[in-house]
């Protein structure tokens, strides 16, 4: 079989298989990100200020149905030691949810507050829908002590 044949396979073969991201308006301060060569993916989000010591960082996530629950935990992206030096160095901080049990369509993201600043807002799909909420509070001294924690153990 010709070379055209087996490209043409694997790419019908590869958009029958892709995860739908959906459009949201956040393009400045969320994206998703494929992990793990593309079987799983993640949503990161990044701070609007680079001066910020403290935070309390607040998403929504609506997906289609009544499905079980996809999004994971919030946490410091891409990890805490990196997440750490990025701040103390003057750049935005970021932090980042897994998604799970993903068949077709990543979870819309709604609402994406930080500090109680609405960075971002997206109406939700029409019902049936299943919302998720995630939220965490963080300080640089919290992650600084944890890094420290971890060093002398």
């Amino acid at each position: 079989m010709s070379i055209t044949f087996w490209f043409c396979f694997f790419v019908s073969l590869i958009s029958v298989l892709a995860v739908q991201v959906p459009r949201n308006n956040c393009d400045e301060y969320f994206t998703y990100a494929p992990t793990n060569l593309g079987r799983d993916f993640i949503g990161v989000f990044k701070a609007h200020r680079t001066d910020l010591k403290e935070f309390y960082w607040e998403a929504k996530f609506t997906a289609h149905g009544a499905h079980v629950d996809q999004v994971d935990y919030l946490n410091p992206y891409p990890s805490n030691e990196e997440s750490y030096a990025n701040v103390r160095s003057g750049r935005a901080a970021q932090m980042f949810v897994k998604f799970f049990n993903i068949t077709n369509e990543l979870p819309m993201l709604t609402s994406f507050k930080l500090n109680n600043d609405t960075l971002c807002t997206n109406e939700k799909y029409p019902p049936p829908t299943t919302t998720t909420r995630v939220a965490r509070r963080m300080t640089v001294d919290e992650i600084r002590y944890a890094l420290q924690y971890r060093k002398n153990y």
